[in-house]
């Protein structure tokens, strides 16, 4: 599984709607700083449990991250295009 970037962006949305610091998230979600702000950036490609305690937390529908997962395989592929 890939998470996309787009997944990062809507967890820095929803946060800052919150009004909630990247500490507040880490702390919620027992990740560190680090770990939150890679997610937003799309720099990593976070843990299913990982994802699913920060969609809890932000009140994000599941159903609404069907496009933010793509398979590894479409990621490559993507890539080489």
């Amino acid at each position: 599984m890939f998470v996309s970037e787009h997944f990062g962006q809507i967890v820095r949305t929803k946060r800052e709607n919150k009004r909630m610091t990247l500490q507040a998230l880490a702390e919620a979600c027992d990740m560190s700083i680090k770990g939150i702000e890679h997610i937003e950036l799309g720099d990593s490609d976070p843990k299913l449990t990982n994802v699913l305690k920060i969609a809890k937390i932000l009140d994000i529908d599941l159903g609404d991250l069907n496009h933010c997962v793509v398979s590894k395989n479409q990621s490559k592929s993507d890539n080489n295009t």
